[in-house]
């Protein structure tokens, strides 16, 4: 027991969800907390015994579709309650659950669907201007294993299952009948994107997600009393398999927005009582920065996570001092979930210099090129090893190969250092990755992209520093000879193909790069010329 803005704060002991599945895990917190609110969206409250009876229901309507264990099944859907209900209802059949993003487009979706070889998909009908319903009428011919489809929206087409109807088959709690569902199976396919230009499917199963989640709420002490505030977008792994995870394992209520928006979320810290924030640390700065900032009462938060992208000391100064939220910074990746936290209550300094230590149980070891551990206080790249390590990239073989050694250690490709009391500051990466907003780009894939127009002969995107997003990116492209490109034309084939935040922030046309003897292009000394040119900090 410990004493919190004078309170006796009871943590509870939470090995005791090591060796669930998620089935399991929401059934005994429904158990647990029948009558406790679970999911406020909008006007809609559901209480976990709720939750957990509608996603019975539904998957029993799944069932009769046709989804079965092993299933891989896809979820295109902005934030919202439904989105919870399909995610848990995959999980509860031993179904394989597949985030796609409503930012992306055209090409990450084909290849996300056809690679995973998706059974089913939810998706939205349109939304935020996207009409999903008619860019998947483009593809669909590339999609043979796309047998059902459920559509949340005005438009369902025929052969598909509207989704508010399915959920809306509501009569009395049904008996769900499932085959056994091992901790070791997969739980999730999850994609990012890869150095090598195309997006990877990390296969993570359902023990590697629950035991990380069991180490880091114990690390943020959390307990049924607190609340949570989902700012973040439900396709991405930090909030559908860390946020969520950690809300239902702990009984804590989960208060969902659609999209961030900065008031929006303050005006809800203040009427539900949020105690806890996960968020990228754009999210803080838009909050902080807001000019009816002063008008919200914040004295309901106590801490969160903030992770995604660098954490300046005055901005965790800030959300510990003004906002009163003692928030903790960590390191982590699709492949691992959460590998390091601070500690609740460690000081500003260590959580802006450091990512803390690793979790519980977690391996954690700075290496040089030949794969040897370096002294402390010498940068090297991350090696991990634990169970929340991931079980491989799908149908991708040679990158998982290339990912372990043959003692389990997975190497992460981030530069760190270790210093003398076990905390870790991460000071770059080794592959050429830009997080923009918490959003990871992967330059080698918009490359590739704008590659595909004609008149490109070269083209480098690199990242610099910005106030706002921490980082951002710019394209530097060279035509062909006697060929022009316009910056109009690369943004709007970036646009139809690529999620927005992909596309560059600026775009440079420029008559040569710099080249090494070799003719590799050199990205260091393109970065220089642009910190130079818009007088920006390195």
């Amino acid at each position: 027991m410990v004493t919190i803005k004078g309170k006796e704060w009871v943590v509870p002991d939470y090995d005791v969800f090591d060796g669930l599945n998620f089935r399991e895990l929401l059934e005994k917190t429904a158990r647990d907390y029948p009558a406790k609110e679970a999911l406020v969206y909008r006007d809609e409250r559901v209480t976990y015994k709720e939750f957990d009876e509608r996603v019975d229901q539904l998957a029993v309507e799944l069932q009769k579709l046709g989804v079965e264990k092993g299933d891989r099944c896809a979820v295109l859907l902005p934030n919202s309650i439904e989105f919870i209900y399909i995610q848990y209802a995959i999980l509860k059949l031993g179904g394989i659950f597949i985030a796609l993003s409503t930012r992306y487009r055209k090409f990450e979706i084909t290849y996300m669907l056809k690679h995973s070889g998706a059974k089913m998909l939810a998706l939205v009908d349109e939304f935020m201007g996207t009409d999903f319903l008619k860019l998947l009428d483009e593809i669909k011919g590339e999609l043979p294993n796309l047998k059902i489809l459920l559509v949340k929206g005005k438009r369902v087409p025929s052969g598909a299952y509207d989704v508010d109807g399915l959920l809306a088959k509501r009569t009395k709690p049904v008996r769900l009948e499932v085959d056994q569902v091992d901790e070791n199976e997969v739980a999730s396919i999850l994609y990012t994107s890869g150095s090598t230009g195309t997006p990877k499917g990390v296969m993570s199963t359902h023990r590697n997600l629950v035991w990380d989640a069991i180490r880091v709420i114990e690390r943020l002490l959390i307990a049924e009393r607190d609340s949570f505030l989902m700012m973040l977008p439900l396709s991405h792994i930090f909030a559908s398999s860390v946020m969520l995870t950690h809300a239902i394992m702990g009984g804590c209520k989960v208060v969902i927005m659609d999209v961030f928006e900065p008031e929006e979320a303050l005006g809800l810290i203040e009427k539900e009582g949020i105690s806890i924030l996960y968020g990228v640390p754009t999210m803080f700065v838009l909050m902080l920065s807001h000019p009816n900032y002063k008008k919200y009462n914040l004295s309901t938060l106590r801490t969160g996570y903030m992770s995604g992208a660098a954490c300046p000391i005055e901005l965790v100064k800030a959300t510990i001092e003004d906002m009163g939220c003692d928030i903790s910074a960590a390191y982590g990746m699709t492949e691992c979930c959460c590998i390091s936290i601070t500690e609740y209550g460690d000081d500003a300094y260590l959580k802006s210099e450091t990512v803390g230590r690793p979790i519980r149980d977690e391996e954690m070891k700075i290496v040089d090129d030949e794969r040897k551990e370096v002294p402390i206080g010498q940068v090297g790249e991350i090696a991990v090893r634990g169970e929340n390590v991931f079980k491989g990239y799908y149908k991708q073989p040679e990158l998982t190969q290339e990912a372990f050694d043959s003692e389990g250690w997975f190497y992460t490709g981030d530069l760190a250092v270790k210093d003398e009391n076990g905390r870790y500051r991460i000071v770059g990466r080794k592959k050429e990755m830009i997080i923009k907003g918490g959003f990871n780009i992967y330059p080698a894939e918009v490359e590739e992209m704008i590659y595909q127009i004609p008149s490109v002969q070269f083209v480098a995107v690199v990242g610099f520093p910005d106030k706002l997003f921490g980082e951002v990116a710019c394209a530097c492209v060279v035509p062909k000879p006697g060929e022009k490109v316009e910056s109009e034309e690369i943004v709007k084939h970036l646009k139809t193909n690529l999620a927005n935040y992909k596309v560059p922030d600026r775009i440079e046309i420029l008559p040569e790069l710099p080249m090494t003897t070799t003719n590799k292009i050199q990205k260091y000394k393109l970065r220089e010329n642009l910190i130079a040119k818009y007088g920006l900090k390195g």
